[in-house]
């Protein structure tokens, strides 16, 4: 069933105590839009941005029905925290030598200690970047860049959408895609 709230925000992003200059833009409405796998509760709205909190299903897939809610929502930027558990991982960390991931999966229950990440422009498209940290049963901590996940039984992620852009541009010299202030 999807549902909406109709919002009117004006037209600034806050980040951190962060304040970008005002826009003059007239603030347009934003739409908050359920999507399969998550369920959406509007937090609060401010300076151009909301506050939802997202509570995953289980066996949901992060990453996508993450993209997939960004998305239906038409955020420009958005920024994100969770915790919670996953039944399996494919993490990564960037190898400067061969300027690519390398990809490590996991397969076993595991609780996700930390999930930080953002949402940006890369061609016209969002680009995510995650990072995760997953603890082990025996204690151990194992972290990375996130490719995918799914949940079990469940993930609390609080996002702050916001209509004021971020932008990931193509660097040669790393081969990445990284964030332009």
């Amino acid at each position: 069933m999807l549902r909406a709230v109709i919002l009117v925000p004006a037209a600034v992003f806050v980040l951190s105590g962060c304040r970008a200059a005002p826009s003059t833009a007239t603030p347009q409405a934003t739409v908050i839009t359920q999507v399969p796998g998550v369920r959406a509760k509007l937090l609060g709205v401010d300076d151009g941005g909301a506050d939802v909190q997202l509570v995953f299903e289980p066996s949901a897939e992060v990453v996508q029905t993450l993209q997939d809610f960004v998305r239906k929502n038409a955020w420009k930027s958005v920024h994100f925290v969770g915790l919670g558990a996953c039944t399996d991982a494919t993490i990564g960390y960037y190898d400067a030598m061969k300027k690519d991931y390398v990809k490590i999966a996991l397969t076993q229950q595991m609780e996700i200690v930390s999930l930080v990440g953002d949402a940006a422009q890369d061609n016209e498209h969002e680009a995510f970047h995650a990072h995760i940290a997953l603890g082990f049963a025996d204690g151990t901590l194992h972290g990375g860049h996130l490719f995918e996940s799914h949940v079990s039984p469940t993930l609390e992620l609080m996002l702050r959408g916001s209509s004021v852009p971020m932008a990931r541009r193509h660097d040669e010299t790393s081969n990445a895609n990284l964030l332009v202030p």
